[in-house]
């Protein structure tokens, strides 16, 4: 895996980037984090963390003394607020920009109004420091992490807190919600990182495996992987479905204390103690499939003659092409595999199947017409059965849009069990109408990839592009209803 290494000749607890640093950086570094009218400033009080608004046009700086906002383009100093009784700790920035929550050793935190600077509440609870905290994608929810062991889910609206989340047995360094807002991942000294389900407020997974205490933890944009740093000197990467470790990243000599990835999650940054920044390229491993394992007889298509080529290889074991998905024999599993990437090219980005019910159920139809007796015929009619049973679900359902959280657009799949009448209504977070996707009269099928799901291009019905923030989507397929959640991020 490559690496950029940055020295900052500068001490940032933390790398807080909604902008990033490519790998040609000058060796001015400092300009690309702190605008140069602040520098001199900054000096007045140790720095414990710094963080861009949302627009990128301020940078909150907490420190010893308060919170400084300084206009990120210019540098100018714009206020310094100031309420906290102890040191601040961590800041953060609600979505829509105008509110920041801080924590401090005093063992609240603060929301404060940042056109005014004005406090607007006080959130008690934690009996020890607290150590970070983090707004949730659609800015109803702040989660805050503390010495006490504890993590805590507040309502912004109230300030009262939601949620007590137990299980650290050491102090909790860090919060950070995933892009959906669906879970909370916590970094501890105890070294464990925990997934906590954030609407039960109950715990999910446990990742294990540091011998050092776990500091700040990042989630990659498409929410899929989560990276984290160490007093072991390690970075690592863990697969958030299945809480396995991914990859571990060793090069920094001091304690790792940020972590970050790029807007497009191809570059890892991760800052240490000694104010030295590494940029992890995970790109080769993380982003490009070396092959199409799909494309059998490797002709550069996934096309019928794959198709063919793992049927007629059905049964056989042991290592071949035909064993598309690596399970030691070639089986109708493998056979779905290839028809649910036809169309895909090594010359382009993958695309999914257009193979669907009604095709195989004309292939059996003119090949039952034809009356044959030959043995392979007979054994391609029943592979035929067997794939029209895989391809057809057995019950109508809508899955999630994919990309999530997006910006612009998206695309919404669903499945059919009986041919039907479907349209997708979008709906903004307090249910007025955005759009409908009348999608006509469908059969029965699976209908997931980019050809075939309804597509979303975040306007609403006269052409507007849609605000960042939560909507609601929902299948209506005949007397089927079902409606899920999706997230603009812009």
């Amino acid at each position: 895996m490559m690496k950029t290494t940055l020295n900052l000749g500068i001490f940032l607890l933390t790398v807080s980037l909604s902008t990033f640093l490519p790998h040609t950086a000058t060796a001015d570094v400092t300009k690309q984090y702190l605008p140069e009218g602040a520098v001199a400033r900054l000096g007045k009080g140790r720095i414990t963390d710094v963080t861009y608004s949302p627009d990128g046009s301020l940078l909150a700086v907490a420190s010893y003394i308060g919170i400084w906002l300084y206009d990120a383009h210019s540098g100018e100093e714009l206020t310094l607020i100031t309420g906290h009784t102890d040191v601040v700790i961590s800041v953060s920035f609600n979505p829509d920009g105008q509110t920041i929550a801080s924590s401090s050793g005093d063992k609240t935190i603060r929301l404060w109004d940042v056109q005014t600077g004005t406090e607007k509440h006080i959130l008690t609870g934690h009996t020890g420091w607290v150590y970070s905290v983090s707004f949730s994608p659609d800015g109803q929810t702040i989660a805050s992490g503390s010495q006490d062991k504890t993590v805590r889910l507040w309502d912004v609206q109230t300030g009262a807190e939601k949620h007590t989340l137990t299980g650290h047995t050491d102090r909790v360094e860090s919060v950070v919600f995933s892009p959906d807002g669906q879970t909370l991942a916590s970094g501890s000294s105890d070294r464990t990182i925990r997934l906590w389900d954030v609407q039960m407020g109950v715990e999910k997974h446990t990742l294990t495996g540091y011998t050092g205490w776990v500091g700040r933890v990042s989630f990659s944009p498409d929410g899929q992987t989560i990276a984290s740093g160490s007093s072991d000197l390690t970075v690592r990467l863990w697969n958030v479905q299945t809480s396995a470790e991914k990859h571990t990243l060793t090069g920094h000599k001091h304690i790792v204390l940020s972590v970050s990835f790029s807007p497009d999650g191809q570059i890892l940054a991760s800052g240490s103690w000694d104010g030295i920044v590494l940029l992890w390229d995970l790109a080769p491993q993380e982003l490009q499939p070396p092959h199409l394992v799909t494309d059998v007889n490797a002709d550069g298509i996934v096309n019928i003659q794959d198709l063919v080529t793992v049927a007629a290889a059905l049964g056989e074991t042991g290592e071949t092409p035909a064993d598309v998905n690596a399970d030691g024999i070639v089986n109708i599993q493998d056979l779905v595999t290839v028809a649910a990437a036809l169309g895909e090219t090594t010359a382009s980005a993958p695309t999914a199947a257009t193979l669907s019910p009604e095709i195989i159920k004309q292939w059996l139809s003119a090949a039952v017409q034809r009356n044959p007796t030959d043995a392979t015929s007979r054994q391609g009619i029943r592979v035929l059965e067997q794939l029209l049973l895989a391809l057809t679900p057995k019950e109508t359902t809508l899955l999630a849009n994919f990309p999530n959280p997006f910006n612009p657009e998206t695309w919404i799949p669903y499945q059919l069990a009986k041919p039907t009448e479907v349209s997708i209504a979008i709906y903004t977070a307090d249910g007025i109408l955005v759009r409908t996707l009348g999608l006509g009269h469908q059969g029965v099928g699976i209908y997931k990839s980019r050809s075939r799901a309804a597509y979303w291009n975040g306007k609403n019905e006269v052409g507007e592009p849609v605000a960042s923030g939560v909507y609601f989507y929902t299948l209506t397929a005949g007397e089927f209803t079902s409606t899920r959640k999706m997230l603009i991020r812009k």
